[in-house]
């Protein structure tokens, strides 16, 4: 590949723009799902979102792509590489491309095109697999860098070849024999019918948990987007008998990654485990198709949810949200964690620890446990 390094806005929409990205990302193994094409369709089919994907080429070859995302928020606009539920991945580099010059010019552009389209701040998401912070903290000088952590299990360790889950606690073992044995089925048709059955599990749950569901527009554009083009994988616990839903979720899959992306179960049948044959169905089928990391998201600091993911031997991995200063932030600075997680649903604005009276200079790193002390210390409740 030869020729001066070139940044441009890739038109969404466009086939053969798509077809270029959908190339890219098949050759692009730190890449994740929610970089694709498929997810931007997930999320402008929203109508909050408007996606804004940056790319990198080298003489005429696409050698990188920076997904952003615009949303105007009451406080200000921002510029984020991950926007809605789950949001994962920044700059992507093809693996025979020298990473450092891909990052400088995308990050530049990112940040020029924030302040462009009058955004306050710019936010890229850093890779918990392939480690690249130090790029960012290079590139991109970040005003405020919040440090996440992720629960990811290695399936190559975790499964044998016929399926049958290795080590766990002894409660785990215990519960997943008690979901094997029991009255549970797996229903993995993929329809409507069956998200449109599982969303109702999926707000109640929620809804009992003083949390707020997730769109159901979302699932319903992965069905749409996603499985067709076999990114994206519903699953379903049903009880065998009487062919009630008992669990579901949807997971993304791209390359060696495997993403839950809010599993919902059933509190009325949730003593009969579906939560656990769940899980283990989505590791069996990851696995049988040679993904490797099953990437639980991140959860509450020492919470149950964070417990049930860590019976199964899952790691926490530390990655970062980097954000950068592009407008007027002192909306945001001088208001509550509470005004904006109402203002900004499912989006990343800055670490709660930083918003408010007690704001924290410029350049500080807000840790996991500290920006989320800080959220439910101003309304009790989780972020």
């Amino acid at each position: 590949m030869t020729g001066p390094w070139t940044v441009e806005l890739l038109p969404a929409g466009n086939p053969a723009t798509d077809a270029e990205l959908g190339a890219f990302f098949a050759q692009c193994p730190t890449s994740f799902a929610q970089q694709t094409p498929g997810w931007r369709d997930v999320i402008a089919g929203l109508g909050v979102d408007e996606p804004l994907f940056l790319g990198c080429r080298r003489g005429a070859d696409l050698v990188g792509v920076l997904p952003g995302y615009r949303f105007e928020g009451p406080l200000g606009a921002i510029l984020t590489s991950g926007a809605q539920a789950g949001p994962l991945g920044g700059v992507a580099v093809l693996p025979d491309v020298e990473a450092g010059p891909v990052y400088e010019v995308l990050l530049d552009r990112f940040a020029a095109l924030a302040a462009e389209r009058r955004c306050a701040v710019a936010t890229v998401i850093g890779n918990p697999l392939f480690p690249d912070g130090a790029l960012y903290e290079k590139f991109f000088a970040p005003d405020y860098t919040l440090e996440n952590v992720s629960q990811i299990l290695d399936l190559d360790t975790a499964l044998d070849s016929r399926g049958d889950f290795l080590g766990g606690t002894t409660n785990l073992r215990r519960n997943l024999r008690k979901a094997l044995a029991g009255p549970l089925v797996v229903d993995d048709t993929q329809s409507r019918a069956n998200v449109e059955t599982w969303y109702k599990i999926h707000r109640r749950r929620h809804r009992e948990i003083g949390a707020n569901p997730l769109p159901r527009q979302l699932f319903l554009g992965a069905l749409e987007h996603m499985v067709p083009c076999g990114k994206a994988r519903f699953f379903f616990v049903r009880l065998s008998e009487s062919g009630e839903m008992a669990a579901g979720g949807l997971y993304l899959c791209h390359g060696s990654v495997i993403d839950a992306v809010m599993p919902s179960v059933s509190t009325r049948t949730a003593s009969l485990g579906p939560n656990f044959l769940l899980a283990l169905h989505s590791m069996r089928w990851a696995r049988e198709r040679g993904v490797r990391h099953y990437n639980w998201q991140p959860s509450p600091p020492e919470s149950g949810v964070h417990r049930f993911k860590h019976q199964w031997g899952s790691r926490d991995v530390t990655y970062a949200y980097y954000t950068r200063i592009t407008g007027d932030v002192e909306p945001i600075l001088k208001s509550s964690p509470q005004d904006v997680r109402n203002g900004y649903p499912w989006h990343y604005v800055l670490p709660f620890d930083c918003i408010g009276a007690e704001q924290r200079s410029r350049g500080s790193v807000s840790s996991r446990r500290s920006a989320w002390s800080a959220g439910e210390a101003s309304e009790g409740s989780g972020w």
